[in-house]
């Protein structure tokens, strides 16, 4: 991902946090892709686990988004594709498939942008686990069985 000029999408599970933070050679990488003005957007699964770790990363990427049950992880930037499916704890990931063919790179851009758009700002996720609240986004639902409203509610 050393060409990347000016954009860097990210989604990785919620191992990953540790791993960029926690590896040297990874965090130098984010902060001098930062220093040169790249914008790196991440999505992961913010937990109760890792949200010590999301709160370092935030200070390493340009913005950081929450998205459930997120499996693996990629990297796409204007011309390049990254991805790997083995991703541990606080671990440089071993196996990954790239490509640069114009096609496979436009996809998954356009995957990335999906899922960004289903992400949770992480500044409210990490509220609601710290504070231990959800925040019920505006919704009309029409519900006539009195269990089913009270589990809404709850």
């Amino acid at each position: 991902m050393s060409n990347v000029k000016e954009k860097m999408d990210i989604f990785f599970d919620y191992r990953a946090p540790s791993t960029v933070v926690g590896v040297e050679e990874y965090r130098r990488g984010y902060i001098e892709l930062k220093k040169r003005g790249v914008k790196i957007r991440v999505l992961t699964e913010i937990t109760k686990e890792n949200v010590k770790d999301c709160k370092e990363l935030i200070k390493l990427v340009s913005e950081l988004r929450h998205l459930d049950g997120i499996i693996g992880g990629m990297v796409v930037n204007e011309s390049e594709y990254l991805a790997t499916t083995v991703l541990r704890k606080s671990k440089p990931s071993t196996q990954a498939i790239y490509s640069d063919v114009k096609e496979v790179v436009e996809q998954e851009r356009y995957i990335f942008e999906t899922l960004w758009n289903a992400g949770t700002p992480a500044d409210k996720k990490i509220r609601e686990i710290e504070e231990g609240s959800v925040t019920i986004e505006p919704a009309t639902i029409i519900e006539n069985d009195p269990d089913e409203i009270i589990k809404q509610i709850r």
